[in-house]
């Protein structure tokens, strides 16, 4: 016997429904449309994270450029680069990559364009307070004191004070976890002296500059280069950089710049050389040979023009500069060397490999 049940509408009128209309879904039918659900979600994730990536991606593209902007600025005030302390008082006395510069590249650079520090010849040094830095690898010693808490006042150079030529946004300038500190150990966040220019992932990002017009692009031996690179050592020589905590030393996926062997030069010797090959044009200086004589792989690099006077560098989504596994050989190996043409027959056009966000600039 069919069942039905009467129900009254709002207006009071009987409404009549039967079993049928009553009946649920089928514990198939709940498969189903948990499946479709489940199948959708997995489609739209990987879409949603390549969006938020790519969003990263262009953010740290506007820090950079925002960065070089102020960078070109103080070059037009005072026709040099920012760096607070001198090129030659941060890297004197430094012994290949066993010693770091009391403070990174990037973190002189800031100082410069924002302000927080005064130099042993400022009227006002003794009573300026902050911490105090000697360089004692110049005669004669190069004193500076810095306080973060002042960095945006404005620098203060050749006896004049100027507004900040940087105005940093949100996380992009803080003291980012994991740059080698004292002792050569990764830090806490906020540990640091001086804050760091932070990528949109949160790893601090890498700044070198020209320091001098002439000479091997990068060092030869006792020759110095125009580039060093000990200014991003505390950044490319520690096991936990930034939010993720990468490990750029690690063998298979780490950072070539810590390769220890390229361009048949070894040690720091190649670690310069694979520097001064993601820097180099590739469209100059790039002949294979001279005469009747071959031109090797490291005198190709040392000879470059490099293709800016400055570059900002991130390490990308990764959290590692220039991820070994990111270049890979033709049979899919990790590219350690990409010096000898043998390794990396691309030349210098192999840092379009990697995922890093790289601007350089400077005229």
């Amino acid at each position: 016997m069919r069942t039905t049940n009467t129900i009254r509408s709002a207006s009071g009128r009987p409404v009549r429904r039967t079993a049928a209309t009553l009946r649920g879904f089928t514990l198939v039918e709940l498969l189903v449309v948990i499946g479709i659900i489940g199948l959708l979600v997995g489609l739209l994730l990987p879409a949603l994270g390549k969006v938020i990536q790519r969003s990263k991606s262009t953010a740290t593209m506007g820090t950079a450029q925002e960065f070089a902007k102020a960078c070109d600025a103080y070059f037009q005030e005072f026709g040099e680069y920012p760096a607070a302390v001198p090129d030659e008082a941060l890297y004197a006395g430094l012994n290949g990559d066993s010693d770091l510069p009391q403070i990174t590249a990037a973190e002189n650079a800031l100082l410069a364009l924002m302000g927080g520090y005064r130099i042993s010849t400022d009227s006002d040094y003794n009573t300026f307070g902050g911490t105090e830095l000697t360089f004692s690898g110049v005669t004669p010693p190069f004193k500076i004191r810095i306080d973060a808490n002042k960095m945006g006042e404005g620098p203060f150079k050749n006896g004049k004070k100027y507004d900040a030529f940087y105005s940093p946004k949100g996380r992009e300038f803080s003291k980012a976890a994991g740059q080698l500190g004292a002792g050569g150990q990764p830090e806490a966040s906020g540990a640091g002296l001086v804050p760091d220019l932070v990528d949109a992932w949160g790893a601090p990002m890498i700044f070198i500059k020209q320091q001098r017009g002439i000479g091997p692009l990068v060092k030869n031996g006792n020759n110095p280069g125009q580039f060093e690179r000990s200014g991003m050592l505390a950044y490319t020589g520690t096991t936990q950089l930034g939010d993720t905590s990468t490990d750029q030393t690690d063998s298979l996926k780490g950072s070539v710049l810590n390769t220890t062997s390229a361009g048949s030069e070894s040690g720091a010797g190649a670690r310069d050389l694979t520097m001064g090959q993601l820097i180099r044009h590739a469209g100059i200086n790039a002949q294979s040979s001279s005469g009747s004589a071959t031109v090797a792989d490291k005198d190709k690099v040392r000879s470059g023009t490099a293709r800016g006077k400055y570059f900002i560098i991130s390490a990308g989504s990764d959290g590692i500069f220039f991820s070994r596994a990111q270049a890979t050989n033709s049979t899919g190996a990790a590219m350690t060397d990409i010096v000898s043409t043998s390794m990396n027959p691309a030349g210098p056009q192999v840092i379009e490999r990697y995922d890093d966000v790289v601007v350089a600039g400077g005229s």
